[in-house]
């Protein structure tokens, strides 16, 4: 017989507390700490290639049925679709990898299955003023030296690494700048290298929706990179790809959260089970990973009936108002400049 499986947060939480029992969380990090946990619970499995998309969306529903957990499974839901999606598409399409690049690619993937040390990876695509659109990306690789400014990076003040996406005469090559730099007595460098550790400024911050989740805007001058850093020729369509993996991950969420409400009121129960049986439907045959085709076929994802009783029980003028019950509603009610040209792709389609 079959167990049905644990909260993470129920089990190995502490009441009052965002961190796991017997970890000092507040000195090495909301994700950080929990990250073992997710590991040992299976959270990178899809990953890893050992079970499907939907039973990942499971996994990140159950999370989020505590308060806690909707944070935690934020944080998963973006490294796991975003730094796992472009790793997956490197592994996929780089075909003339060296054989040293090929070992270091491979070693990235340890992040999703050795639990010491725990490494924590996280994306920067958003830049000042770049409009969603990636040929307005001002961040580039000159003379081996990388310069940029990346405004909103989640997870970033808790990664190791960023994968950094760049603008280049083709294409947008993604490379890894590693955050956690060497100590002065092991940092070695030629007389013609610049050191690391001045090429950085960073500013941290967090959100009032998700508060644990920790974000990071991060500027570099003249960085120095090199051919092992690159990770991914090109960007490119990918990051479609990326965001409509992260609104379907949020409609599981959004089914976690709801859980206990749905218990006391029927109403949204109802608009619950829908949008458990959608999901169900849309992901019970998808083999492997979902293609960008196939995640925009089910966009918009169908949120707006539990959002709008949700809305009418607590007798709100708008979703929008959401927010003021429980400032993480505002995940599901927030449209940034790519989800609304998403919307206007689909509708294009139709």
């Amino acid at each position: 017989m079959s167990r049905d499986p644990e909260n993470l947060i129920l089990k190995y939480g502490i009441l009052g507390s965002s961190y796991p029992q017997g970890v000092k969380g507040e000195e090495i990090g909301f994700y950080r700490s929990w990250k073992p946990y997710l590991i040992q619970a299976g959270f990178y499995h899809f990953l890893l290639g050992l079970e499907s998309y939907l039973e990942f969306q499971k996994k990140l529903s159950l999370l989020s049925e505590e308060k806690v957990g909707v944070s935690l499974a934020l944080a998963c839901m973006v490294e796991v679709n975003v730094a796992g999606g472009i790793l997956a598409q490197a592994k996929e399409g780089n075909t003339s990898h060296t054989k040293k690049s090929e070992e270091s690619s491979d070693s990235l993937w340890d992040a999703f299955r050795e639990e010491n040390p725990v490494q924590i990876f996280a994306v920067g695509v958003s830049e000042p003023g770049w409009e969603t659109k990636l040929r307005k990306l001002s961040s580039k690789v000159q003379d081996g030296k990388l310069s940029g400014t990346k405004s909103f990076i989640t997870n970033g003040g808790e990664a190791d690494t960023i994968f950094w996406v760049t603008k280049a005469d083709e294409g947008n090559p993604v490379y890894l700048v590693r955050r956690k730099v060497q100590e002065p007595t092991d940092l070695k460098l030629n007389s013609n290298e610049a050191d690391p550790r001045t090429q950085i400024q960073e500013e941290f911050f967090h959100t009032d929706f998700t508060p644990q989740v920790s974000h990071l805007k991060l500027s570099l001058c003249e960085y120095p990179i090199s051919s092992q850093d690159l990770v991914l020729r090109n960007y490119g369509n990918l990051g479609l790809t990326l965001r409509l993996k992260e609104l379907l991950s949020l409609v599981s969420l959004l089914i976690g959260k709801t859980k206990k409400i749905s218990l006391e009121v029927e109403s949204v129960a109802k608009e619950r089970e829908k949008l458990i049986a959608w999901r169900e439907v849309f992901l019970s045959n998808l083999k492997g990973n979902p293609s960008g085709d196939f995640l925009l076929s089910g966009f918009p994802y169908p949120i707006e009936g539990l959002l709008a009783t949700l809305t009418e029980y607590w007798n709100l003028s708008s979703p929008k108002e959401l927010k003021t019950i429980d400032p993480d509603f505002q995940l599901f009610v927030w449209e940034d400049q790519f989800t609304q040209y998403l919307i206007q792709k689909k509708k294009r389609k139709l």
